[in-house]
């Protein structure tokens, strides 16, 4: 009997370390890959601004998330709980867009060149799938807990990105699911 208690009492020890493993990886990874997806903004608005192009693209929009669907169900996750998550994505991503060109109507970068968006497009993509695979790693063990959510917050820090735009993608976030 004991041997049963010992045998027991270290499958949970085993699945507790493996549970905090996942999480501390996950957490930051997906954190880095929505700040790293973010920065690129810059050249996004940068390139449009001097291409003349509008920072809304709806069909660009729409292959984005058919992509991401694509991404989502290989990565385990429900494609539909995925869609308001990469739209949130997407509508941040273009108010960063407008806050970059705002402040450059008045001070416009010097000796500063947008990348072009073949390659800003190519990051953009590497990050989506870094975020979704991270997520559908993290909810093996549980959705996020508030604390998750507030670390995510806290260690969300692109430049431009209000506290309204954090919480918007964290709460979309937080709604994604795995597949049943």
């Amino acid at each position: 009997m004991r041997y049963i208690v010992l045998f027991l009492s270290s499958l949970f020890m085993v699945e507790s370390v493996f549970a905090n493993s996942v999480i501390a990886v996950s957490l930051p990874s997906f954190s880095s890959a929505m700040n790293q997806r973010l920065l690129v903004m810059k050249d996004v608005a940068g390139y449009k601004a001097e291409h003349h192009l509008p920072v809304e693209n709806l069909a660009r929009e729409q292959k984005v998330i058919s992509l991401a669907t694509e991404d989502a169900m290989a990565a385990g996750l429900d494609p539909q709980s995925v869609v308001p998550f990469i739209q949130a994505q997407m509508d941040v991503a273009k108010a960063v867009q407008y806050r970059y060109l705002a402040d450059w109507l008045s001070q416009p970068p010097k000796d500063w060149h947008a990348r072009s968006l073949d390659e800003v497009r190519t990051i953009i993509s590497d990050q989506d799938n870094i975020i979704l695979h991270s997520l559908s790693q993290r909810l093996l063990v549980g959705k996020l807990s508030e604390a998750d959510k507030s670390a995510i917050l806290s260690e969300l820090t692109a430049p431009y990105l209000s506290d309204a735009d954090k919480h918007r993608l964290v709460d979309t976030m937080a709604a994604i699911k795995r597949q049943a």
